[in-house]
């Protein structure tokens, strides 16, 4: 095992809080597996007068085993690293541990191990990631995070041994504020607690501020991730819910107060690529940082569960299913192509998963391929036209309409790639206004009706309509890759006029065998045109 920045383990961050005497009754609770190569903090557990479960409590003592890394910056990000060759990163979130399990705020406390179900979430990783190849792991040093790298590692070479451990992937410094009961929090800390549920990128304690300079830690993890030679070019990271937030913002230079915007559930895979480029001058650019993958999680993304807030309003973008010319890797644009017998399948397994949802709204951009998978969608939910009719109710809102490629169209993405859009293609700016606007309507609509509602449409407005959700502009286009069949869902717990918040973004578990591996043959085959529009 390496471990960068770090010498040792002492655990001094929390303490115990005893009940009083009169208030409870000590009881004995079973032994359970402890993070290795620290020392223990004595525990009491208590039982409540109500004769409810038992607990433990715990207090902040004012210092903890992680003040001499001195990674802890108020300060803005460090830029990612210069890179000569490709390199691909999965991120995961450890699985369901002890304190997530009964509501107990963890940040980089050390005292948490995974519960069966949380074993269970990384066995299933596991199992996501079983036909995928990585060339280096990195953890976190926390106890929960380790394990689920250990389980998903299995008997990949190199051994698990010679794994590389990073102080600064440790989850969000918390404070005062590690080891309460949420509740507890707001009854104890009133205003400060709010703040920080609120907040989050203003909010400060201990004389620090946990968002910002997560921030800046993430940044300083990127440093060491990227950090291999380029025969080492799959790299796995196996980290925490917050810190993971930050590593996906700072590789693509969101601010601090996108934290909980980008969700991490419980043993998801989220993947980055990064893609190396240069200045017209020859010298090195940095690289250009491409969302294969958000948050694809062990359970489906409909049923919203695990992290976020809940929303009266859920938007769920899809784009179409396959057809000949996106499985042949062609640039359709304003070319209309009907779905394939594979994009048939896709269709339905989509449709499948979204009725599990409360859906009550299904539009579409106006193709074939769009109105095709809209369609099963709305046949399988349930939706139809008024006076009981069994025409599917699916609406088409002109404005999604596809980017318009010119002389790209009908080209293959591989023949063209490196190239600047040609000059008779709709011009970004353009494209960018009409998606908006589009976009506005039908999230107005959607608010209007509540619920969940499904738009489905092409790669390119997908990725346009997500950069605007997220506060990004139309030069952010190439940030998200969207797979015939990936579903983005949107949700909106602040109501249509607050802030969007990606559960995850182009998930294509449900797909089965269709679904794209999280590493591929030769990452040079990785489309870099905008996002494969």
């Amino acid at each position: 095992m390496v471990v960068l920045g770090y010498t040792m383990l002492q655990v001094g961050s929390l303490a115990v809080r005893a009940a009083r005497p009169s208030q409870s009754t000590a009881i004995k609770r079973p032994r359970t597996a402890r993070a290795p190569s620290r020392r223990v903090l004595a525990r009491v557990a208590v039982q409540g007068t109500d004769g409810g479960p038992g607990f433990e409590d715990y207090e902040w003592t004012g210092a903890d085993e992680w003040e001499h890394v001195q990674d802890r910056r108020d300060e803005p990000p460090l830029p990612i690293p210069l890179l000569e060759g490709h390199r691909r990163v999965a991120i995961v979130r450890h699985g369901q541990s002890t304190w997530n399990a009964v509501g107990r705020i963890q940040g980089s406390s050390n005292l948490a191990v995974l519960t069966g179900k949380g074993e269970h979430q990384a066995e299933i990783s596991r199992d996501m990631l079983q036909n995928d190849d990585f060339d280096k792991l990195y953890t976190s040093p926390l106890a929960r995070s380790d394990r689920t790298a250990e389980v998903i590692w299995a008997n990949r070479r190199p051994p698990f041994a010679e794994r590389t451990v990073l102080p600064s992937l440790r989850e969000v410094d918390l404070y005062e504020f590690q080891g309460l009961f949420k509740a507890e929090g707001k009854a104890r800390y009133g205003e400060s607690f709010r703040a920080w549920q609120k907040t989050p990128a203003e909010f400060e304690i201990h004389g620090h501020a946990p968002v910002r300079e997560l921030w800046w830690r993430a940044s300083r993890a990127w440093q060491d991730i990227l950090d291999t030679p380029d025969s080492q070019s799959a790299l796995l990271v196996v980290a925490h819910n917050a810190v993971n937030q930050a590593l996906i913002a700072t590789a693509l230079g969101l601010p601090p107060t996108h934290f909980r915007r980008l969700l991490q559930s419980n043993a998801a895979v989220t993947v980055l690529d990064f893609e190396p480029r240069k200045h017209p001058d020859g010298t090195p650019a940095p690289p250009r940082v491409t969302v294969d993958r958000l948050n694809q999680s062990p359970d489906q993304p409909v049923r919203a569960q695990g992290s976020g807030r809940a929303a009266q309003t859920r938007l769920f973008i899809v784009r179409h299913a396959e057809t000949d010319g996106s499985s042949d890797g062609v640039l359709l644009g304003s070319i209309d192509e009907a779905c394939n017998y594979v994009g048939e399948d896709q269709a339905a397994a989509t449709a499948a998963m979204l009725a599990e949802g409360d859906v009550r709204a299904v539009f579409c951009s106006p193709s074939a391929r769009t109105r095709e998978t809209a369609t099963a969608i709305a046949e399988r939910v349930g939706l139809f036209a008024d006076g009981g009719s069994s025409v599917p109710a699916v609406e088409e809102v002109g404005g999604l309409s596809n980017i318009n490629l010119g002389e790209w169209e009908g080209k293959k993405i591989m023949d063209v790639k490196g190239t600047g859009l040609p000059g008779d293609a709709e011009a970004r700016e353009a494209f960018w206004a009409r998606i908006s606007s589009a976009y506005g309507t039908v999230l107005a609509e959607a608010g209007r009706r509540g619920g969940d509602a499904v738009l489905v449409t092409h790669a390119a407005v997908h990725a346009a309509i997500l950069c605007t959700a997220l506060g990004l502009s139309h030069e952010d286009l190439s940030r998200f890759r969207i797979g015939t069949g990936g579903v983005t869902v949107l949700e909106f717990p602040d109501g249509i006029d607050g802030d969007a918040v990606a559960r995850c973004i182009n998930y294509t578990a449900h797909l089965g065998p269709a679904a794209v591996p999280v590493t591929v043959d030769d990452l040079e085959l990785v489309c870099g045109i905008d996002g494969c529009f």
